[in-house]
């Protein structure tokens, strides 16, 4: 049965008297992947260079580490748990699937890190740069306390950044941090915003009774369809009313799908097509209110399905009004080049 090694074992084994200032290219694997005999938690690591080790799957939970730097290692499936980073860099370091549940970093250096699927509920992440982050999948905490994240190309900390007399681009938010940096480009907030017109779909509804339930089970049917579905089943944003959300997000849509059986959604469709010309396909299962003939007749882009009641139904129903949709958006690309090109 294996023993766990320690890291005062891996000094005495590698002839190192005290914390060493340079690592190199150490293996910190044990026999197994999915059984690494290396326990390297509670350890407290001060000015530290690490150069490209293989450590998958350590456990370093409860270390301190103080003015540590991370070269291009491999930390996938690491164990980090509720430990202390400051001052730390971790350059083009492979953070795979691992763990910081409960940790803190202040005045670090995150550059073009791979936190793919990593559990990053961090009790505090400060002053520390998040640019060009891999960040799929990454799990987050709403109680984390995340301030003064930079966006910008540096290989410095923010300290340095501060001292050097300028105030960086920052966000308060890791998984925001690459669309803010798309939004800060002028070229790049362009394309960005062209790929949601060409994908995003909103999704109206009443919440209610098993309304926002069939509205989950469209966000799939479009997701699996390559859309991007958005529902507002988040909090209003401080700055904006309910109207005006809406509004936001039909201007970053391609086509609005509506539920007529949400009582907020005649108003939200009103003030949606009073602003944009948008294809819009609204569904019902008992009579239309009265005025949707309104709307009809001011947005020539308007699909109109009667449905069952039943998800099944709906599903059946829905992609050849998409196919007409889809045509319709066409067509108002067509009318905008002619116009504007």
């Amino acid at each position: 049965m294996e023993t766990n090694i320690t890291w005062n074992d891996w000094l005495s084994a590698n002839g190192e008297v005290g914390n060493p200032s340079y690592i190199n290219q150490p293996s910190w694997v044990g026999f197994t992947k999915g059984n690494n005999s290396y326990n390297f938690s509670g350890i407290n690591l001060t000015g530290v260079d690490i150069n490209r080790a293989f450590a998958e799957g350590l456990n370093m939970q409860n270390a301190v580490l103080k003015n540590v730097n991370f070269e291009e290692g491999d930390f996938s499936r690491a164990n980090f748990n509720n430990s202390k980073f400051i001052n730390c860099k971790f350059n083009k370091t492979i953070l795979t699937d691992a763990f910081f549940n409960g940790s803190t970093f202040h005045n670090c250096n995150l550059n073009r890190v791979n936190l793919t699927n990593a559990d990053f509920c961090v009790k505090e992440i400060t002053e520390t740069v998040v640019y060009g982050i891999s960040a799929w999948d990454l799990k987050t905490s709403e109680i984390s306390i995340q301030s003064k994240l930079v966006i910008e190309k540096t290989y410095g900390l923010y300290s340095e950044i501060i001292a050097e007399g300028r105030i960086p681009l920052m966000v308060d938010n890791i998984e925001l941090a690459q669309f803010i940096y798309y939004l800060s480009n002028h070229k790049k907030l362009r394309d960005t915003i062209n790929i949601l017109n060409n994908r995003g779909v909103l999704l109206l509804g009443k919440f209610k009774d098993g309304g926002l339930e069939r509205l989950y089970k469209l966000r799939d049917w479009f997701s699996d369809q390559n859309y991007l579905p958005m529902i507002f089943d988040f909090d209003r944003p401080s700055s904006l009313d309910y109207t005006e959300t809406i509004v936001t997000l039909s201007g970053l849509s391609k086509l609005v799908v509506a539920d007529l059986s949400g009582n907020s959604v005649p108003q939200e469709l009103h003030a949606i097509l009073t602003n944009f010309v948008k294809p819009v396909i609204v569904y019902h299962d008992k009579v239309a209110y009265s005025m949707l003939k309104d709307l009809k007749r001011k947005n020539t882009y308007f699909h109109d399905i009667k449905f069952d009641g039943t998800a099944k139904n709906l599903l059946t129903l829905l992609p050849s009004k998409l196919k007409e949709a889809e045509k319709d958006f066409k067509n108002i690309i067509m009318d905008l080049a002619k116009e504007y090109d």
